[in-house]
């Protein structure tokens, strides 16, 4: 395109592409160099900041070093067995004097013991405790096989420990309690037949992972003098219905507490709730109990609310 200035002179003026895209090419380079270089600031930042010592780091891993030397005795160990950090709990199963042989010969189980309450399935690895639980089982380890059969979730553990230490109450109860226990060990530990412990009975009888069948054999038992295992059983939702039956049927339970709960269970079927409730000599607990019950059929609701 031509044009004149004032003085006349001719001017030509061409457009060409090369430029444009030259100069847009240098606007977007200039861009990403920009971000590359606060991209690599950043980032420079972030490694140098990492390379900064933390004094808190610092600190735990001297601790750790401490707790790991040999030097380092028992007494000194029982000082930091209450420390927050779970690295420290591990750091004194790498001490050699964390399980010693007392004067009178006895080793000296504490400081196991505790740490089992926080990292069960590691004491379990830990030599002393092979050797002593497993290996040439020694009766100064039973509370430690307790506490981690107590807390750990390895079921291949607990078959292991449970065929060495079966004989002891504290193991069968820790085992009775476990939600992870096999089903063939919960009906040993559940039957008045197999275990003559009532707290063991006990503890099999609350644990939450307990199956049908041997809810059934727990509530089926004939121990008049101990009916605490039957008011457990009694009062779980999971409990058969043919053994609400049984608990809650006018000669079969003499215990007043068991037929309480089996009122105010929802699995309890409607013929042993009118039982319970619906005679003129019915105890007003079994009334109000059933009332509570949210199963109880309408009918026998209105009975009860017009005091029938």
């Amino acid at each position: 395109m031509d044009f004149l200035d004032e003085t006349g002179t001719r001017y030509q003026l061409t457009e060409t592409t090369d430029e444009i895209e030259n100069s847009k090419k240098s606007r977007v380079w200039s861009w990403v160099l920009g971000s590359l270089v606060l991209v690599g600031g950043v980032a420079w930042l972030a490694t140098t900041s990492q390379r900064k010592s933390n004094p808190a780091s610092s600190e735990l891993d001297a601790l750790i070093n401490h707790i790991k030397n040999p030097e380092t005795d028992w007494s000194r160990l029982k000082e930091l067995d209450g420390h927050p950090d779970v690295e420290v709990h591990r750091a004194m199963l790498e001490n050699p004097n964390i399980c010693p042989v007392q004067e009178n010969g006895r080793l000296n189980t504490t400081l196991l013991m505790e740490l089992a309450k926080k990292i069960p399935d590691e004491v379990a690895e830990h030599p002393v405790f092979i050797l002593h639980a497993l290996i040439e089982p020694d009766k100064d380890m039973d509370s430690v096989v307790a506490m981690i059969l107590k807390r750990t979730s390895n079921v291949g553990l607990i078959d292991r420990l449970w065929s060495n230490w079966n004989h002891s109450f504290s193991v069968r109860e820790s085992v009775a309690g476990n939600q992870k226990t096999p089903v063939e060990i919960l009906e040993v530990l559940g039957n008045e037949k197999t275990e003559t412990d009532l707290d063991v009975r006990i503890a099999v009888a609350e644990n939450p992972s307990t199956p049908e069948k041997v809810l059934r054999v727990l509530g089926n038992q004939s121990t008049e003098s101990e009916p605490e295992v039957r008011r457990i059983v009694a009062r779980r939702d999971t409990t058969p219905k043919d053994v609400l039956v049984i608990l809650g049927g006018d000669d079969t339970e003499t215990d007043f507490s068991v037929k309480l709960f089996v009122a105010s269970n929802p699995n309890t079927p409607e013929n042993i709730l009118w039982q319970l409730s619906a005679k003129p000599d019915s105890d007003w607990r079994y009334r109000n109990a059933v009332l509570s019950n949210p199963n109880t059929p309408r009918n026998l609701l209105m009975l009860l609310d017009a005091g029938v």
